[in-house]
């Protein structure tokens, strides 16, 4: 037993030393609430901070609100009914989320402007002149809508890996029973999916508080421009710590909230035979309803954006210059391989702590590991930010004077990403090929690398690519915490429309896109594979 707590020391400390650093700058940030406050904060508290507060919950509402009853008609749709182009559309419901949401905004504002594609249709085609802000989105709703119809396969993802493992008993028991398609989707379907669509909302959520990019074109006044306006516009750093302090309480009652929510309960079967879903056969208009709303996202979703992004594309080339948009590819390409791989490194290491040494103590670790992903990207930016300000006087030596410093809060903000992906990975193989090689002689380090790491090498490069992906598509951190000759696609694609220059902006949101779109289709394919294999388990 002294031998075996003996071996786990050296994964105690990197465990250990991962989390603090991953904790610390939120320390930080909550700091803040003890200093003095200042005068452009006591300006933010008298007149401002009740507006971000009412603002931010309603983009949250709405948004999650409308995520969660079309993702869940859509994992529906495709679980239980047979319709033409059914496979398709199940995998292509998934790709939205390879479009960042400030691209999305700033790509459909465009197409619906004075001069933009639709209302240009309208004009010289029907004869119709929209009157004055008819199409404007640039306001809470049209935010919701891009959030809705970007950030839904959160939630669509979860239920629909739900209901493709759950059996199909229930539904069948209560259709001999009687009950019409609405009435058992809303008393069996409902209830089963529970947990997941409140999973799968708040990660959604998540990323709604956490955008800057979409909010700030939009002009809307939510917690994340509150903290670039009092930073950058007041020139108060104090005020805008103690914003992202209150955002970072915020999230941290949303998680709870979440957990009490889905409480323990959960749905499970005793007996491991499991009787897959037997698919129905559309017909009249029910069938063309389905295929409408189905069609009709992947339209607004994908194809619509996509090819106007692509058009565009065509127009500008022109106009941009191509060197420096290769070296910013190269840049986004470069930070989040490096961040990815970091990342998913500690999540192996802190994954593997709490499997092979369990206590409170790895289980306590592991779990600090997922608080990252709560944070909005604003809120760890700022913790960073100003850690390095009080080394940089301390020591002269200047934190944000190299990229590292945005791979840092890759890792930090993005752990959990990994995480989730390697804990399961681990937990299906279970201990026993662990414990074996461990009794014939091999340490914790080498059985890792030579029995472990083999057996879980798609969860590891699943873990990768999602973590891959959300770097990517960053965008707040990097502004934040770059140096000033550092420019990565996102940058180029928020400065571009700052400047009201869309059209121009569209080859660097297309290379976004494709660098996202790529792992999304891997990581699928990886799922697919596992879901084939189903019947396979390691004990």
């Amino acid at each position: 037993m002294k031998r075996k707590q003996l071996d786990g020391t050296p994964w105690a400390a990197a465990s250990t030393l991962i989390v603090t650093i991953m904790v610390l700058p939120l320390l930080g940030v909550l700091s803040s609430f003890f200093t003095p406050a200042t005068k452009a904060w006591t300006h933010i508290r008298d007149h401002l901070l009740v507006t971000y507060i009412r603002d931010s919950l309603l983009l949250v509402v709405t948004s999650v609100g409308a995520g969660v009853i079309l993702a869940s008609a859509l994992a529906w749709f495709v679980t239980a009914y047979n319709f033409r182009g059914r496979r398709f559309v199940a995998a292509a419901l998934v790709l939205p989320l390879a479009i960042p949401p400030y691209i999305g905004g700033y790509t459909y504002t465009a197409m619906l402007s004075y001069t933009g594609a639709i209302q240009v249709f309208l004009r010289n085609h029907l004869g119709w002149a929209p009157p004055a802000g008819f199409f404007d989105i640039q306001n809470h709703i049209g935010a919701a809508f891009i959030f809705t119809i970007f950030l839904f396969p959160y939630i669509y993802l979860v239920v629909r890996a739900f209901l493709d493992r759950q059996a199909g008993q229930l539904i069948e028991a209560s259709t001999m029973l009687g009950a019409n398609p609405l009435r058992t989707y809303w008393h069996v379907v409902a209830p089963l999916t529970r947990n997941a669509v409140i999973a799968g909302a708040t990660l959604m959520a998540f990323e709604v508080l956490s955008d800057y990019g979409l909010v700030s074109y939009f002009g809307l006044n939510v917690f994340t421009t509150a903290v670039f306006t009092s930073w950058l516009g007041y020139r108060d750093l104090t005020s805008a710590l103690r914003l992202a302090a209150i955002l970072l309480l915020f999230v941290t009652f949303l998680s709870a909230g979440e957990k009490a929510l889905r409480g323990s309960r959960s749905h499970s079967y005793s007996s491991s035979s499991v009787i897959p879903l037997h698919r129905k056969q559309l017909r009249g208009l029910h069938k063309v309803g389905v295929l409408l709303l189905c069609w009709g996202v992947l339209a607004l979703g994908l194809f619509i954006p996509m090819a106007q992004m692509i058009y565009w594309a065509v127009l500008s080339i022109p106009l941009i210059r191509l060197d420096g948009l290769f070296h910013d590819f190269l840049t986004s390409f470069t930070l989040a391989f490096a961040g990815a791989l970091i990342t998913t490194v500690c999540a192996l290491l802190v994954s593997q702590y709490q499997r092979v040494w369990p206590s409170w103590f790895s289980r306590l670790l592991a779990r600090l590991t997922v608080m990252g992903y709560s944070v909005p990207s604003t809120v760890i930016a700022l913790s960073i930010l100003t850690i390095a300000v009080w080394v940089s006087q301390a020591s002269g030596w200047n934190p944000l004077s190299g990229p590292a410093i945005v791979v840092l809060a890759y890792t930090i903000r993005y752990l959990a990403a990994s995480m989730q992906s390697v804990e399961s990975g681990l937990e299906r193989i279970g201990m026993r090929f662990h414990e074996s090689s461990r009794l014939l002689g091999r340490g914790p380090f080498v059985t890792t690398l030579r029995i472990d790491i083999p057996m879980i090498h798609t969860a590891i490069i699943g873990g990768f690519l999602l973590a891959f992906i959300d770097m990517v598509k960053e965008l707040p951190l990097v502004l934040i915490l770059r140096p000033f000759n550092l420019s990565t696609l996102s940058t180029r694609v928020f400065e571009y429309a700052y400047d009201e220059k869309i059209p121009e902006s569209s080859l660097a949101s297309l290379l976004i896109v494709f660098l996202s779109m790529i792992p999304i289709v891997v990581v699928m394919i990886i799922q697919s594979r596992q879901t084939r294999m189903g019947a396979f388990q390691y004990e």
